[in-house]
């Protein structure tokens, strides 16, 4: 890695200071995946993570192609939001969390589903 990169990098961090909430989301969560939200005449580009229960955060990016880096480093699979639209889990954790109903997470369905098959009738 030469000073060319060095210097890319700080700029590159300085020009996307979301990055770092977004890694820490990253480091929380399972099943993440990335996507891309174009700029628009009132809104910056953004990276929208979702997780696998559809808990999510959205960060400023400088565009999309530092987006796709990000998730790219990081391995995680990286979508067009206008061409893809949005994940359905997502759509069903608003929903629930608009509702007051409790967040129950995939973590805790599998428990109770190895709970169940774990008991055994005989």
């Amino acid at each position: 890695m030469g000073i060319g990169d060095g210097i890319r990098r700080f700029f590159a961090k300085k020009n996307n200071p979301a990055l770092k909430e977004l890694e820490v989301f990253l480091s929380e969560r399972k099943g993440v995946e990335g996507y891309i939200e174009p700029r628009t005449a009132t809104q910056p580009t953004t990276l929208l993570l979702v997780d696998r229960d559809g808990d999510h955060i959205r960060g400023e990016v400088a565009d999309p192609a530092d987006a796709a880096r990000f998730c790219d480093k990081n391995s995680v699979p990286v979508y067009d939001a206008q061409v893809i639209g949005y994940p359905k889990r997502m759509k069903d954790f608003e929903r629930r969390r608009k509702s007051g109903v409790p967040q129950e997470t995939i973590d805790e369905r599998f428990a109770e589903l190895e709970k169940q098959f774990s008991d055994d009738p005989e």
